[in-house]
């Protein structure tokens, strides 16, 4: 399902909330691999929605970029399960001299059958309290 064909599952948290769709904190290690051919390079995730995701990374990317984001979940085994979601990279701001804050929107929205370890972790961090 691309972007545009359908809604997210996520719910609005606050009534201050600006955007569309939450993001959820999601802290871990991700690999960010560049679609030009340059080599692939660790970042930190920061947080993530259905449609993209914020990083701190210290490599330069330029807006437009188009990228693969690696993250890992450990299933309810302790089994590694990854997750590798395609995107572009929407902005880029400088990060405390310690590198850069990136932006990346994904090619299509995350989705059960295709990323099933990201949905059920947005799913269960962006339950609306009831």
């Amino acid at each position: 399902m691309k972007r545009s064909e359908g809604k997210s599952s996520a719910v609005l948290v606050g009534s201050n909330e600006r955007r569309k769709f939450v993001r959820a904190t999601l802290v871990g290690s991700a690999l960010v691999a560049p679609k030009d051919g340059r080599r692939a390079c660790t970042a930190v995730l920061d947080n993530v929605n259905t449609i993209g995701a914020g990083l701190h990374i210290k490599e330069r990317f330029a807006p437009k970029d188009r990228v693969t984001v690696s993250l890992a979940f450990l299933d309810s085994d302790r089994v590694e399960q990854q997750e590798k979601l395609d995107g572009m990279v929407a902005w880029v701001k400088p990060w405390k001299k310690r590198g850069f804050l990136i932006g990346v929107v994904w090619d299509e929205i995350v989705t059960k059958d295709r990323n099933r370890w990201l949905y059920y972790y947005l799913e269960e961090t962006l339950k609306a309290p009831v």
